[in-house]
Parts: C-alpha cells; sequence; structure tokens
C-alpha cells in the first residue's frame, strides 16, 4: 500500500435512545419529557484518515451535543475512546438535533441511571465504531466541491419592539426576513473515492439549527438524518456523514412544525451534493492535524460553575489547500466568517458542536444588542469576549499547520 496516499474506512453505530430519555422542551425551565416514538434512529458515524504517520477519526453524533456536565470529566469520558485509535486523534463532533436525549445539562435528566447506562453504552458503541473504521482503510482521493441551499435557512435574530427575538417567534416568515444578513448557506461536500471509483464516503457541511422537530415527542436526527438517508438510497455516496457549521444564530424558517419540514430540507440538501459532483475539484496534500485547549473566560454571575475559566478544546485538520476547524459550542456566524476569512488555507470550513459544548459563543455585538443566546444560563455563559479568544487562538492554529502542509 502506497503510504503517500489517504487512506480512508468507516464504520457506524446505532444510538438510538429507549423512550423515557427524553428530549429538552424548555432549557430556561429546565424540563424534559419522555420520547413517545423513533422517527428516525440516531447514529455515531467514523471517518478514518491516514496519511504518513497521521491518524484521525472524525466522528458525528446525532446528538444535542455533550458537555463536563453530563460525563462528569470530558477528558476522563475520551480516554477509552482515544485508546481505539493508538497514536491518531479522535474528533468528536455534535450534529445538534433537538430530537436527541437532552445530553448537555440543562435539565437533571443525566442524573438518572438509565442516561448513565445509555451514556456507556454509546462510548461502547464509539469505541467499536472507531475500531472498525480505523481497520477498513483503504487508499483514497479526495474531492470537494461549493454549493449553496437557499430558503432553508435565516439570520434568526431579530430586532422587534426594542428587544431581540428569535425568529420562529414571527411567523410567517416573510422575504424580508429570509433577506436579513449574516447567514451562510453555502453547502460543503467533500467525497473520498477509492481506486476502483467507489465513494466511501461523501461528507456534507453547512450551518443551521436542526429544530424543524423541536419539542415534537418523537427520537430524529432532523434533517441531517433525512440528508444523509437520501444519499444513501442513491447507493453511490457510501457512508454519508454531516458536519454542522455555526449556527448559534442560524435557524430554518420553519421551527417545530413537523417531520416533513426535515425530510424536504434534507432532501435538498442532498439534491444539492449531487448536483455539486460535476462542479468537484481534486484535493490533494498531506494530513496534518493539531489540537489544542485553551481556556475561556466566564461571565460575573455564574454561579453553578466552581472556576472563572472553562476549558475548551479546538482542533484544526488540514489537508493540501483544505483546512477544517473544529470549534466547541454555537458560534455565531460572524465568528465562522472571520477565522474564514483571516484562514491562509485556499477552502476552509468552519464546523461547531465539538467536544464538550461551552454554549453559545456570541460575538461582543451581540451581547449589547441581547437576546436568548446572550441571556445568561446553562446555554450560554461565557464573557463577551470569548469569541474573539478562539478566533485569535484558531487563526494561529491555522498559521501553524499551514507550515506543514
Amino acid at each position: 500500500m502506497d503510504k503517500m496516499k489517504l487512506e480512508v474506512g468507516t464504520a457506524w453505530a446505532d444510538i438510538t435512545p429507549p423512550l423515557e430519555l427524553g428530549l429538552l422542551t424548555s432549557s430556561v425551565k429546565g424540563t424534559y419529557e419522555p420520547f413517545l416514538s423513533v422517527r428516525s434512529p440516531l447514529k455515531a458515524k467514523v471517518v478514518a484518515l491516514k496519511n504518513q504517520g497521521t491518524v484521525v477519526a472524525l466522528v458525528s453524533l446525532d446528538l444535542l451535543g455533550l458537555t463536563e456536565t453530563v460525563v462528569g470529566d470530558w477528558k476522563h469520558f475520551k480516554e477509552p475512546i482515544n485508546e481505539a485509535l493508538p497514536g491518531g486523534t479522535v474528533i468528536i463532533t455534535c450534529t445538534h438535533t433537538h430530537n436527541a436525549p437532552e445530553s448537555v445539562g440543562l435539565s437533571p435528566l443525566y442524573e438518572l441511571p438509565r442516561f448513565k447506562t445509555w451514556l456507556a453504552d454509546l462510548r461502547n458503541a464509539l469505541i467499536t465504531a472507531i475500531t472498525c473504521a480505523s481497520a477498513s482503510l483503504q487508499p483514497c482521493k479526495v474531492r470537494f466541491a461549493v454549493s449553496s441551499l437557499q430558503d432553508y435557512s435565516l439570520q434568526r435574530r431579530i430586532a422587534n419592539a426594542g428587544r431581540v427575538v428569535l425568529s420562529d417567534s414571527m411567523q410567517p416568515i416573510g422575504k424580508h426576513l429570509m433577506d436579513r444578513q449574516p447567514v451562510d448557506r453555502r453547502v460543503r461536500t467533500m467525497r473520498f473515492i477509492d481506486d476502483q471509483a467507489n465513494t466511501v464516503a461523501t461528507v456534507v457541511h453547512t450551518a443551521c439549527h436542526p429544530v424543524h422537530e423541536m419539542c415534537l415527542p418523537q427520537v430524529s436526527a432532523d434533517f441531517p438524518g433525512d440528508l444523509c438517508a437520501a444519499l444513501a438510497r442513491t447507493g453511490e455516496a457510501g457512508m454519508a456523514l454531516f458536519l454542522n457549521g455555526a449556527a448559534g444564530d442560524v435557524n430554518p424558517p420553519t421551527v417545530s412544525m413537523g417531520a416533513a419540514y426535515a425530510v424536504a430540507h434534507g432532501n435538498a440538501l442532498a439534491e444539492v451534493a449531487r448536483r455539486a459532483i460535476p462542479e468537484e475539484q481534486a484535493v490533494d496534500g498531506t494530513l496534518v492535524c493539531l489540537s489544542r485547549e485553551i481556556a475561556l473566560p466566564v461571565r460575573q454571575g455564574v454561579d453553578w460553575l466552581s472556576s472563572s475559566t472553562v476549558d475548551a478544546c479546538l482542533h484544526v485538520l488540514a489537508f493540501g489547500p483544505l483546512a477544517i476547524v473544529f470549534l466547541p459550542g454555537e458560534p455565531f456566524t460572524e465568528v465562522s466568517n472571520a477565522i474564514e476569512h483571516a484562514s491562509p488555507y485556499k477552502l476552509t470550513v468552519v464546523v461547531a458542536y465539538g467536544e464538550s459544548s461551552i454554549g453559545y459563543l456570541p460575538t461582543a455585538s451581540a451581547f449589547d444588542d441581547g437576546g436568548y443566546e446572550t441571556e445568561t444560563g446553562r446555554w450560554s455563559y461565557l464573557a463577551p469576549g470569548a469569541a474573539v479568544i478562539v478566533q485569535q487562538e484558531t487563526i494561529a492554529m491555522l498559521k501553524e499547520s499551514i507550515q506543514s502542509v
């Protein structure tokens, strides 16, 4: 086997919970309710990458997120997961579907023994999937495309009567709201193609909250799951995996309106990915992975944390002209844009909801405007300067990594 080539392997596992492990019904009140049924299964998907001694397992979980509160200690939780990839780096991301168990510690659900059992089972399933993915490595080429999808996402923070409200409170959504900026409607696709011209995996990236089914009592991967299912039905996409972008301030226009809207969104993304194939460009180079843990300041008045800082894990994965940045929590569109514009790479993709969640990551100006994402709560507790620190550290990592590409 040519050690100069990129090698790719895939695997997945079912992580659908029992129905009693319910969904978040109010972050403000800290409440959850049991599910009544399963609309679509939740999955853990792994793409293993190897090139010239660098080994990475990229994980996408159909979950709202994971936090230190829920897992107990993030480093301890990840230790056996990391051991499944000796000498490599495991990067965990979540799709942020709101119809998965409430797994970010906004309610007491994580304290239930049954939740702890499910979480342990999830970790074991992930360990097995990583082992299987790394055992199935084969030489692959990478192809990358950029397209867009209109009408399915909007800037959700809207000034109304002197305060900032979320777009779902202003139904129906008119064109004047859909046209507001900033919102990134790009769809980035990466295909890994083996020596027989078969697609081993298709990775799709875009930025939008998966909340078409929010607060509706069925387990669902929302539009990311429907996207992957639609690609799988073609029989030509290999394993499909979704990476969510900086969606902290981006919603679909149809929040909590039901499964039909999630399916339509997923199908539309799948069609965009299919149509982008003729426009793909080849990507080649050396695989580089940098990881860094930084401390971010907590704002005043946060009495449930014992420290004035929280740890945040950043990753940069680069391959030739392409860099993929992995950020924790829910960054705003402008945070992603600032990183991308300062990146020394020709192609830069910013992925959110990585590793242990740190809540919302708003811009400093958003705190002046107010709104849900800046209110002090277990969903938002970082100081206004945290986003700038993340931007600066990530940009520094991008500049450092390009020296090795």
